[in-house]
């Protein structure tokens, strides 16, 4: 009887780890994915990127690589003494 009954407190024992191991919190990126590699991460997406959020950083580190004087916080890049929007 002895053997029985430490034989099922190993397997809900177990099975309890089983279940443990599987409910671990997921990260979801609200931004879509910054690579560390790429630099600081941007500030968030301004209010005309609403509903496009997840793509902000992928839209972010494309300007960066194109436009030397990109900046995030304005979403734009200057071309001598004036802005433009990066598009």
């Amino acid at each position: 009887m002895r053997k029985f009954v430490t034989a099922g407190l190993a397997l809900a024992a177990l099975a309890g780890a089983a279940s443990v191991a599987v409910a671990q919190p997921v990260v979801v990126e609200r931004y879509g994915h910054w690579d560390p590699t790429w630099g600081v991460a941007p500030p968030p997406p301004h209010h005309h990127w609403r509903g496009r959020e997840t793509d902000w950083y992928g839209h972010v580190h494309t300007c960066m690589t194109r436009y030397h004087g990109y900046d995030a916080h304005r979403d734009m890049y200057r071309v001598g003494h004036r802005w433009v929007a990066c598009r």
